[in-house]
């Protein structure tokens, strides 16, 4: 499932709930390479190309499902997804001594900032963040993470960006009362 299909589905879901689904206009081809020349590594396509068919969506819509709770993540913009990723490596000492309650999954770094970590989607401001890794212990590149506020925890979401499109689609068919409003 590609991000254009994804958010035709989802719009329709909107529609049926009376609400609008709003995405931002798409990035350049240009605002792309200089994001991943900044990361300083190539992004995933599937990420690539929803950055450049809707640079963000508003402000607390849910455009992807939390797994197993009621609760949806926006879409960053990419100038919100380094300000986030920025954020993170300027609070990671903060966390230093910190031990998550359960342990980590194995397919994921140890420690509370990688380089090849992005956000890409939150729930209240950074409370809630779903992370693509690029830098993954014995996973693969290109997962997806995620970083909950109280307790603190980073925890494994599902191997890769079409995998989460096709969970939160179904997630939020399910009962989309829970998730637009």
């Amino acid at each position: 499932m590609d991000f254009e299909s994804y958010l035709s589905q989802l719009g329709e879901i909107y529609e049926e709930q009376g609400q609008s689904l709003l995405v931002s206009k798409g990035a350049t081809s240009k605002e792309v390479i200089s994001l991943e020349q900044v990361l300083g590594f190539p992004l995933d396509d599937h990420l690539k190309s929803a950055w450049q068919y809707a640079n963000g969506s508003r402000s607390n819509q849910t455009i992807f499902a939390r797994k197993d709770f009621f609760t949806g993540y926006e879409f960053l913009s990419i100038k919100d997804a380094l300000a986030q990723r920025e954020g993170m490596k300027r609070r990671a000492p903060q966390y230093a001594e910190y031990s998550q309650p359960e342990p980590r999954d194995a397919r994921i770094e140890e420690g509370w900032f990688q380089p090849g970590w992005l956000p890409f989607a939150s729930f209240g401001g950074a409370t809630l963040l779903l992370i693509v890794d690029y830098s993954p212990r014995k996973g693969k590149p290109g997962q997806i993470i995620a970083f909950t506020h109280d307790p603190d925890t980073i925890d494994f979401v599902c191997n890769d960006f079409t995998h989460l499109l096709k969970e939160s689609i179904k997630q939020i068919s399910s009962e989309p009362e829970e998730y637009i409003y």
